[in-house]
């Protein structure tokens, strides 16, 4: 059986914020999930990405947005087994992103992501990978 959490990685999280072609089945894919997680990374990562789009407004969407989302706070044993994520060559953000939603064992449902490297990644790992488009 499958969880109930959907993990959003940052690359699928600011589809919900900046208007892209799989935007909307993205949107879809989230209303049949109860629960919305991420690391506390989602913060820093969104936030740097809207305000390299210049528009002042996303920022502020951002921060509503970011607060429907349950965070996974960033600790010392998290960081320890981000740093052990296979294989070595994830990135070090990525590696967070996998950690936490590996933490989530049976309760998740789907990984939610549109980065390539991290959608490899995190195949690799059998996390049950989605990219709606």
């Amino acid at each position: 059986m499958r969880g109930t959490i959907a993990y959003l990685d940052t690359s699928a999280f600011v589809k919900l914020l900046i208007e892209e072609r799989e935007s909307s089945a993205l949107r879809r894919e989230l209303s049949k999930w109860p629960d919305h997680v991420s690391s506390t990374l989602l913060v820093t990562e969104t936030l740097r990405s809207v305000r390299r789009s210049g528009n002042e407004l996303y920022v502020d969407l951002a921060l509503r947005l970011l607060d429907s989302v349950n965070l996974i706070k960033i600790d010392e044993m998290l960081v320890k087994q981000a740093g052990y994520i296979n294989p070595p060559e994830v990135r070090s953000l990525d590696s967070i992103h996998l950690a936490s939603a590996l933490n989530l064992q049976q309760e998740l449902g789907v990984f939610l992501v549109y980065d390539q490297r991290l959608k490899s990644a995190a195949e690799a790992l059998s996390l049950p990978v989605a990219s709606p488009a």
